[in-house]
């Protein structure tokens, strides 16, 4: 048994069994989950898909009943010659619609049958039904549906001219009510065709269909029997292979930390790590897992709920898929847990769980400061027990000498005077301890009563209330910093970001009206631009309050240097061009790699040529040179100033700070001070130098082999 329970290759087994048995029973278990609904439902009609079919079969018939209306009317205005010149195209499109509807509601077609009367239930217009057969005898529950006709064309007939006459007018005069034109009410329309104001449809579908029409409501009732059938099934497969799971599981961790040809219990990486921390990583991944799965069962859930997705020829492969996805993740969620259970088996195996623990380390250790500082906290009464002690003891020694008790009484008042000082000094001590701690616990207003106190202690005191208003000074106005960028960044993502983005819908929505007018285009043209140029600076400014926190992610890797250059002179050619500006590139041979984030470089070398798009002088050049050496690569970007760079270096690179103080151009101030901090993010420095209108950047980053 030694031997078999130190196998690697029964380990292996047991890992694999299983991996497949908590799969099978995920399947199971997924499938019967999407049968249960199915099996709760006391008939097939009583499913949301059939609900689903059944009002899509009332609409449909209605848009058919409509379009039945509307080639009647339609046939009467051409006769009464009040249609128009399209009319007779309009017809034949009706009539080809009206029959396709026609076709689709045969009874050869479809298990759905209806029944479309007056609303007095006088004149039956259509029907699927058999001669002499009722609707209540053929279907399990009739529903009801009242509605008036709608028409789409344009009504030109005859109408009431006010003399109560339309009749008359709808016999023998329509010519003359066409040639008068005007509207009248659609169900005055119907009046004069003969034809129903109002009609109520009657409608229903049968118990039992059959393999004769396969339509959507044999496709839900063939569902709704497999699945109710296969659910027996999927349950007693989920309990036997969850069974089987369980039983290797259990094998699993029985195994676990035995090794063929070691004693005792072999601690592997995973012991290695606290127990705490690698609990907290699996949790985490297996409610990813779980969440992931249950949302893959939901969507399959409303894929089978549709019954268009059943009538599809790939429904059985898709929704196979769907199904094995959660099965997979569901899986993984198990494998996370035995993982788990199995690291925790080994380390209480091996008696290391607690040693093995971040918070039961932590917990020791705090015990340990604890009684070490309550075995030296009571200093006072120590000095004091001492002392006494000390004083009894001397006072035995002196009763020894009792030949001359002068100058043993004056011993006796000698030493009870000390006594009193090292009590007082102890007191002292102790208050200085106390305020200590308080001030070391956070309370930074905490201040050391200095009054009748030792004079080396009392200035010991006055140090640590000194250090204690520092600090808390300092604690202010690193919080009064950090309240006001965080208030910063909700201002603008709430206060600016929501109304904004509803300024640019309603000027794209003016831009799609095809306006007429040049002033008005003109005016929109203003309003996109002005909006867009807001969205930009929003964006400028979140990205760099986030960027001046080290908030965004860095994943560092080594990239091509060159390669991105020449992206860049790609993306920003023709804008530098359009702004009469020749870009020059100097690159060494061969490509240049630094090891940074690729998203991150790409945002400071993008806002340094827009930097140079937006100040520098038309007509001239803007150079990029590259050079590597000493283990680090160096980008420097020279241009001409447009206008005097009366502004230091340093302050260039300082948040709303621009080369020109009129404000007249469209940047934001934010482009240096983004691309600074996304530099050092990299582990790279960004350094400017302003030589007359010559201005230089220069992005030092290190070089990756």
């Amino acid at each position: 048994m030694k031997k078999l329970q130190s196998s690697a290759a029964a380990k292996a087994c047991a890992i694999l069994l299983l991996l497949i048995s908590a799969f099978g029973a995920a399947m199971f278990g997924v499938r019967a989950v999407l049968a249960f609904q199915y099996v709760t439902e006391e008939s097939w009609q009583s499913s949301a898909g059939y609900y689903d079919a059944l009002e899509r079969r009332r609409q449909e018939l209605k848009k058919g009943i409509d379009l039945s209306y509307q080639v009647d009317e339609l046939t009467w205005q051409i006769e009464t010659g009040a249609a128009g010149p399209l009319a007779y195209a309009d017809l034949e499109v009706f009539q080809e619609q009206a029959a396709q509807v026609k076709e689709h509601f045969a009874r050869n077609n479809t298990w759905f049958r209806f029944r479309v009367v007056s609303s007095d239930g006088t004149e039956v217009l259509s029907t699927n039904l058999k001669e002499g057969e009722a609707l209540s005898k053929v279907v399990r529950e009739v529903q009801y549906y009242s509605f008036e006709p709608q028409a789409q064309v344009e009504n030109g007939g005859p109408y009431d001219d006010g003399n109560g006459d339309a009749s008359s007018k709808a016999d023998g005069e329509k010519g003359a009510g066409a040639a008068q034109g005007g509207d009248v009410p659609q169900d005055k329309v119907w009046e004069w065709l003969g034809l129903p104001a109002r009609l109520v449809l009657e409608y229903g579908v049968p118990e039992e269909v059959s393999l004769s029409v396969q339509d959507e409501f044999y496709h839900i009732w063939r569902t709704w029997e497999l699945e109710r059938t296969a659910f027996h099934e999927y349950l007693t497969g989920f309990v036997c292979m969850g069974a089987l799971a369980l039983a290797a599981l259990i094998w699993v961790l029985w195994t676990s930390g035995h090794k063929s040809g070691e004693d005792g219990i072999v601690l592997t990486w995973q012991e290695k790590v606290f127990f705490d921390v690698y609990a907290a990583v699996l949790a985490a991944a297996g409610v990813f897992l779980l969440a992931a799965a249950i949302w893959a069962v939901e969507q399959v859930y409303w894929v089978h709920n549709n019954v268009w997705n059943l009538m599809s020829e790939d429904f059985e492969f898709y929704a196979g898929l769907g199904v094995m996805g959660a099965a997979g993740l569901l899986t993984g969620t198990a494998a996370a847990g035995t993982l788990l259970l199995r690291t925790l088996t080994v380390r209480v195996k091996a008696g290391v769980l607690a040693k093995t623990t971040l918070l039961c380390r932590v917990a020791a250790w705090m015990a340990r400061t604890i009684h070490d500082f309550v075995r030296f906290l009571p200093f006072t009464w120590k000095v004091v027990l001492g002392f006494g002690v000390y004083v009894v003891l001397t006072f035995w020694l002196t009763m020894r000498g009792r030949y001359d008790g002068f100058f043993i009484m004056i011993d006796f008042f000698l030493q009870l005077v000390l006594l009193l000082f090292l009590a007082w000094w102890a007191y002292g001590y102790y208050r200085l301890r106390r305020g200590t701690k308080t001030i070391a616990g956070g309370d930074l207003e905490y201040q050391i009563d200095t009054k009748r106190m030792p004079y080396d202690l009392r200035l010991q005191a006055e140090d640590l209330n000194n250090i204690s208003v520092g600090l808390a000074g300092a604690v202010d106005e690193k919080m009064k910093s950090e309240r006001f960028k965080a208030e910063l960044i909700t201002n603008v993502s709430h206060d600016l970001k929501t109304p904004l983005t509803s300024i640019i819908n309603y000027v794209n929505l003016l831009k799609s009206t095809g306006q007429s007018d040049p002033k008005a285009v003109e005016y929109i043209e203003v309003l996109d631009r002005k909006s867009q140029r807001l969205k930009k600076l929003t964006e400028d400014l979140v990205e760099a309050s986030k960027a001046s926190t080290g908030a965004l992610s860095v994943v560092r890797e080594k990239i091509g240097m060159g390669q991105l250059i020449d992206q860049a002179m790609g993306e920003w050619e023709e804008k530098l061009t359009d702004r009469k500006l020749t870009l020059v590139t100097t690159l060494p041979e061969g490509e240049t790699w630094v090891y940074a984030d690729g998203r991150h470089l790409w945002r400071v070398l993008d806002n340094l040529l827009s930097n140079c798009a937006k100040y520098a002088m038309e007509g001239t050049r803007v150079y990029l040179d590259l050079e590597r050496g000493k283990g680090q690569v160096v980008l420097l970007v020279k241009n001409i100033s447009r206008e005097p760079l009366n502004v230091p270096a340093e302050r260039l690179m300082e948040r709303f700070v621009r080369g020109e103080e009129s404000r007249s151009t469209e940047g934001s101030g934010l482009g240096l001070s983004i691309a600074r901090s996304l530099t050092e993010l990299q582990g790279g420095s960004f350094d400017l130098a302003v030589d007359g209108d010559l201005f230089k950047a220069i992005v030092t980053l290190p070089q990756a082999t």
